[in-house]
């Protein structure tokens, strides 16, 4: 079970730094925690810190395989942890001013390269939910409403992120040849990550739909997870310099889901 934190802990003790042995053991698999809990020799410290002793050979063995990183996800399996490795392949669903059906384009990435059978508009939308992305021509006439935004598949393609699936590193050519990426995701944090990490893929052509007014006030009824949860929804906003969403996020200490447009009135 690869983590790149395990590394970080077994050079501190290795050179007889204090670690939290707690959340060091936390990390590794159940039956070898109990080994390394047997066989270590703990001193504790000031402040719930520990300096901890490994003299078993073999279950340094063990823990130094831990820090390996898996080659492919097949291999990442075999350690018990598939998800640490991200997949070899990558696909997002699509309309696009071809689109006589309710079916999109599946759009696939791969290390060999990119599987698209239309050519790209110069600007895409992305939505972060199935529910507005199939629902696109209330979509289109909703953003029209509120943004003023004239979007239509013939100048724009519509594109399901489905969550932080879009931020996948296979997806970063494909996404690369809009010269604008118009992103409307969620009000809330999560939201705000996707849009972070996709800017930080493509740069400046990525935007993020901001409340345009305070009309939108009174869809902001999602509440946070706890404290914690939003004080960083509004550290990041502020950070992105959405100040406009910023300040509804102050006002209303509450998020919005982006599928509430669809209920504007």
């Amino acid at each position: 079970m690869f983590d790149k934190r395990i590394s970080k802990y077994l050079v501190k003790i290795e050179c007889g730094e204090a670690i939290n042995f707690a959340k060091f053991l936390a990390l590794l698999p159940e039956n070898l925690q109990d080994e390394v809990r047997n066989h270590a020799r703990v001193k504790r410290q000031k402040g719930g810190l520990s300096v901890v002793t490994l003299s078993c050979d073999e279950i340094k063995t063990k823990l130094a395989q831990l820090t390996i990183e898996p080659k492919n996800r097949v291999e990442a399996t075999t350690q018990g942890n598939s998800h640490k490795v991200t997949t070899s392949t990558s696909f997002l669903l699509a309309y696009h001013e071809k689109s006589s059906s309710i079916h999109p384009e599946t759009v696939i990435m791969s290390k060999t390269g990119t599987h698209c059978l239309f050519k790209p508009k110069s600007q895409a939308l992305i939505v972060e939910n199935a529910e507005l992305f199939f629902a696109k021509t209330q979509l289109f006439a909703q953003l029209k409403r509120i943004f003023g935004l004239q979007i239509s598949l013939e100048t724009t393609d519509l594109i399901y992120g489905s969550g932080n699936q879009v931020t996948h590193n296979l997806n970063k050519n494909f996404l690369s040849e809009y010269q604008s990426v118009l992103c409307f995701f969620d009000y809330d944090l999560g939201g705000l990550k996707i849009f972070k990490a996709l800017k930080n893929m493509l740069g400046n052509k990525v935007t993020f739909l901001e409340p345009t007014s305070d009309t939108m006030k009174r869809y902001f009824k999602k509440k946070p997870a706890n404290k914690t949860q939003y004080l960083k929804a509004l550290a990041q906003a502020k950070a992105l310099n959405l100040m406009a969403l910023h300040s509804l996020l102050l006002s209303e200490t509450a998020f919005m889901e982006q599928e509430a447009i669809l209920a504007f009135d």
